[in-house]
């Protein structure tokens, strides 16, 4: 068996923890990372601050050291030398320069663990800091080499620092993630024109030119919330009375209830002028639907993707032309501004994706040896490459020969070989074209032939590989087989539900019942179904090598229409997708449209997949009987399937039984489109409270289901199809799924080596 390893000790050390973003950001990285079995988190700090209660609520392990002034340094030296040394950290995770220094310094100190450096600024001010900072700044610059790894939160951050004499090659950058489940809209846009600037009161924020606008735009008011340099403030109250300001500018101290205030905004502005990395208030007010105006600092255009609302640092005329334009919009046009800004959020910088790739970089599995974003690819190299052979059913049209093709195709450091038990298929030209080595047995459906076992066995023993990769039912008992001539690792895949095996073909009935008595081969078990794991189970396969790995789906393929469908097509559309078969059930969507044209007349069916087309003659007659013709599409099977998904209203599934993890479902999902669908596999799991969930062969309660969504605003549902996308960001991308399949693949070399 393999070792089981202890969590790694990390220790993040930050001078306080008081107000700020990158204070903020550390507490909601370590909080994060603490859920994680891989780590031991504690945060160490030299002086208190309100977040230090926030961590100890979740659970993280704090410690002050109480440094009691500027020059309290022999004592404060002697107590973090001794508290590191009995932490004992793996890894000490440096955040700002005065820490990053520090922690570099207590590595022979305490074991040499590995140091990570956090830079959280794009252009340094240690101009303003004196001799001592000035050195320190320098220091920094010089000892850059000696950190294992130095993780910026924005790219224009990355480049000033490199410029400055920083190593390229141990440089990566990691945006700010934003918790988009904390960060929520909550009501709609508003209509005032109150501009909200949210900093801390210091130079580098330039209230001067927020307020230098302010004064162009009568109808204009502002809110500055945010603490800070006595004497700064009182400079920009001044300025502000000299401009006349005086009724049209509120001034608040900081707030604790940041999440709960940014939906109730009409506009958020950042008008820093320098040293802006990635900003924190942004992102947040944009996971918030808030419309957002920034100057072109730091990250912030990136941030926002939109040179509409992008100004020049200190162009006060230039951010009172964006605030004028936005005073014109309509509360629908801020909406919509605002959706935008969250779906930004939660395409790229979301928590979870912030927590993935530093998880990697601390503990070193991520190369540091380019400062670009990396790839999936990057995760893979942390692993021993391994030589697989999958063995499928066959690579036709299909989700689960989808899921095979995506997961090969992401699994780039190790070698592939393809055995399909049938010939052809669509994803046989794409497996090749990516290098993969793909054979064909040519096996009629469901009669094995004497001349096909053989191939598949010389083709086994030909490939050598470490792990043997049964795909669907046919497959998994294929593997055994060839486990027969080569000394490899078995791991099955099963993909569907299985709720009555009379509902399966006589010869399909009879694999499953035989993979029952012959699971105790296999070492792994995956399922993509809960349903599925617990059905397969109950009729004997063995529970104690069960792995649930559900289906993952790219989020850079499947996305929203990036034009509102209103402005495109008002045409209402519901599509079904799926190719024919008795597990779809197409009669039963069909007499659901029957009953929606009746409130809906001009409502539009797409129906999608192989065997849908004018050449069925079942789904024709049936439409025709229903006098559907004018309002039903049979497209047969497409290519634009990502294009097609985003167009509609509804999706819909009426998979009446046979589905495990429903790709269709997903992958409307993914695409920001509500879901109505049969309660059948895992898709309530799936769906969560996203969609309507409905009972199988109802035709009545699928339509009900459906104009239930439909007498929707367009707004509403709009965000219900945005959580939809939220939810397989967080719990079902392809990105989390290649890393499971990746520790499977791992841990089934460790063990042949064993």
């Amino acid at each position: 068996m393999p070792e089981r390893h202890a969590p790694c000790r990390l220790v993040f050390l930050i001078r306080d923890l008081g107000h700020g973003g990158a204070q903020r950001q550390l507490v909601t990285l370590a909080t994060a990372l603490a859920q994680q079995k891989a780590f031991q988190v504690t945060v160490l700090h030299f002086y208190p601050g309100a977040f230090d209660s926030t961590l100890q609520n979740a659970g993280v392990k704090t410690l002050c050291l109480r440094k009691k002034h500027r020059w309290d340094l022999a004592g404060f030296f002697v107590r973090l030398i001794q508290t590191m040394r009995a932490l004992k950290p793996d890894i000490i995770h440096g955040y700002l320069h005065e820490s990053n220094l520090m922690a570099l310094l207590l590595k022979p100190l305490c074991g040499f663990p590995r140091v990570v450096w956090g830079i959280r600024d794009s252009q340094t001010d240690a101009d303003s800091w004196g001799i001592l900072g000035k050195l320190s700044f320098r220091l920094n610059c010089l000892l850059s080499s000696k950190a294992d790894c130095i993780i910026a939160n924005s790219r224009a951050g990355r480049d000033y620092y490199i410029r400055q004499g920083y190593p390229a090659d141990r440089f990566e950058v990691v945006p700010n993630g934003i918790d988009a489940g904390t960060f929520i809209p909550t009501s709609s846009a508003l209509s005032d024109h109150t501009f909200t600037l949210i900093s801390r009161l210091h130079p580098m924020k330039d209230h001067a030119t927020f307020l230098k606008a302010l004064a162009e735009v009568p109808k204009a008011r502002g809110r500055i919330i945010g603490s800070g340099d006595t004497a700064y403030s009182q400079a920009m109250q001044e300025l502000a009375t000299s401009l006349n300001l005086s009724d049209r500018v509120i001034w608040e101290p900081a707030r604790n209830d940041m999440a709960t205030l940014y939906p109730t905004l009409d506009c958020v502005v950042s008008t820093s002028a320098y040293g802006e990395g990635f900003s924190n208030v942004l992102g947040e007010a944009m996971a918030c639907g808030v419309p957002c105006i920034a100057s072109d600092v730091g990250d912030s255009a990136w941030l926002l993707d939109d040179s509409r609302w992008i100004f020049p640092a200190g162009a006060a005329h230039k951010l009172a032309e964006k605030m004028s334009n936005f005073v014109k919009l309509s509360s629908a046009e801020r909406q919509a501004l605002g959706q935008k800004n969250r779906q930004r959020i939660l395409d790229h910088f979301t928590l979870q994706k912030m927590v993935e790739k530093t998880s990697l970089l601390l503990t070193g599995n991520l190369s540091t040896s380019t400062p670009s974003t990396q790839s999936h690819q990057d995760t893979n190299a942390a692993h021993k490459p391994s030589r697989i052979l999958w063995i499928t059913t066959g690579l036709g049209t299909g989700g689960a020969e989808m899921m095979l093709t995506q997961l090969i195709s992401g699994l780039t450091n190790h070698s592939h070989t393809v055995i399909s038990l049938t010939s052809g298929g669509k994803y046989v030209e794409p497996l090749r074209g990516a290098g993969v080595s793909v054979h064909s047995l040519e096996m009629p459906a469901g009669k094995p032939t004497l001349k096909a076992l053989w191939r598949l066995l010389k083709l086994a023993h030909q490939a050598k590989p470490d792990v043997i990769m049964g795909w669907m039912y046919h497959g998994c008992l294929a593997a055994v087989l060839a486990r027969l001539v080569i000394r490899a690792r078995v791991v099955w895949n099963i993909r569907q539900s299985l709720y009555d095996l009379a509902l399966e073909k006589h010869g399909s009935a009879m694999v499953i019942r035989s993979l029952a008595w012959l699971s105790r081969f296999p070492q792994t078990i995956t399922y993509n179904s809960q349903v599925s794991a617990h059905q397969h189970e109950t009729i004997g396969y063995t529970k104690q090598k069960t792995l649930l790995i559900p289906n993952g789906f790219d989020l850079s393929k499947w996305q929203p229409s990036q034009t509102p469908k209103a402005e495109t097509n008002p045409q209402i559309t519901l599509g079904r997708f799926g190719r024919y078969t008795a597990m779809k059930d197409y009669p039963t969507f069909i007499a659901a449209a029957a009953l929606i044209i009746q409130e809906i007349p001009q409502a539009q069916f797409l129906l999608v997949g192989t065997g849908v087309d004018e050449n069925n003659s079942d789904i024709t007659a049936q439409i025709q009987r229903l006098h559907l013709t004018n309002n039903v599409q049979l497209l047969g099977e497409r290519q634009d399937l990502p294009a097609l998904t985003a167009s509609l209203d509804i999706a819909v599934s009426s998979s009446a039984f046979g589905e495990g993890f429903p790709n269709v479902v997903g992958e409307a999902m993914a695409c920001g489109v509500p879901v109505v669908a049969t309660d059948i596999g895992d898709t309530a799991w799936v769906m969560g409270d996203t969609g309507r969930l409905v009972p199988s062969k109802a035709s009545a309660s699928l339509a009900a289901a459906c104009l239930e969504i439909l007498r929707l605003p367009p707004s509403e549902r709009q965000s219900l199809g945005l959580k939809g996308r939220e939810r397989i960001q967080n719990h079902f991308s392809l990105h989390r799924v290649l890393s499971q399949f990746e520790e499977v693949f791992s841990k089934s070399q460790a063990e042949t080596e064993s």
